[in-house]
């Protein structure tokens, strides 16, 4: 189905509609309320949904690469397997969701809120995490190489043969986290805080910390490969 050509003013209602496999590239959905709608395999591409309402939407495959989602709210939307390279999600509500092998690589998440999210096996390379909060999430096998991740609230999230290489968790909170088998290497933890979290096979090889890091009890970074930082 292709409805560019049809007029869909901001802050339309298409709750519940079924517009699964439609193009939507470029269409202006500030503001819509799209609660419970089908958009599988659909093509958001540079779409805005600025405050847009897609609560418990289906999104399976669908393409959102370079939309605008800023301030949505994206609570338990299904959103496993699609594409958003590029997005902004600055301020969203994404708690609850499932972005289950997601290509998220290169968006921005500033802000927003993933609490107890399922990003099992997704692609958050060169993301932007500043300040989001992925407390409880699930992330196993999750690339982050290189993610910006300042300041980011990781609390009891799981992520178990995750890949942060050179990702900057600098103030970060990973209280209880798991990172059973994590690569950080060359990630920055200057400032973030790990006490509690399970770091059994994690390689710290080439990343920083200083003396505001804080570790689990017993734990020894320095035989671990990681470089204290006296700057």
């Amino acid at each position: 189905m292709d409805i560019n050509s049809l007029s869909i003013t901001p802050g339309a209602d298409l709750s519940g509609a079924d517009l699964s496999d439609t193009s939507l590239i470029s269409t202006d959905l500030t503001k819509a309320r799209m609660a419970g709608i089908a958009l599988t395999g659909s093509d958001l591409t540079e779409a805005s949904l600025v405050g847009a309402d897609l609560r418990y939407s289906i999104c399976h495959k669908a393409i959102f690469d370079k939309a605008d989602l800023h301030h949505a709210n994206l609570w338990n939307i299904d959103l496993r397997g699609a594409s958003a390279k590029g997005t902004i999600f600055c301020k969203c509500w994404l708690g609850n969701s499932n972005l289950i092998e997601a290509d998220l690589r290169g968006a921005d998440f500033s802000g927003a809120w993933l609490t107890a999210a399922d990003l099992s096996n997704s692609l958050l390379s060169a993301s932007t995490l500043a300040g989001v909060s992925l407390a409880r999430a699930c992330m196993r096998e999750v690339d982050l190489t290189g993610a910006f991740a300042v300041g980011a609230d990781f609390r009891s999230a799981i992520l178990n043969g995750a890949i942060i290489r050179a990702a900057n968790l600098s103030g970060a909170n990973l209280r209880e986290a798991s990172l059973i088998d994590a690569d950080l290497s060359l990630a920055d933890l200057v400032g973030a805080d790990l006490r509690g979290a399970q770091l059994d096979g994690a390689v710290l090889n080439g990343s920083r910390h200083d003396s505001t890091t804080r570790w689990p009890e017993g734990f020894r970074p320095l035989t671990s490969g990681a470089i204290e930082s006296h700057e």
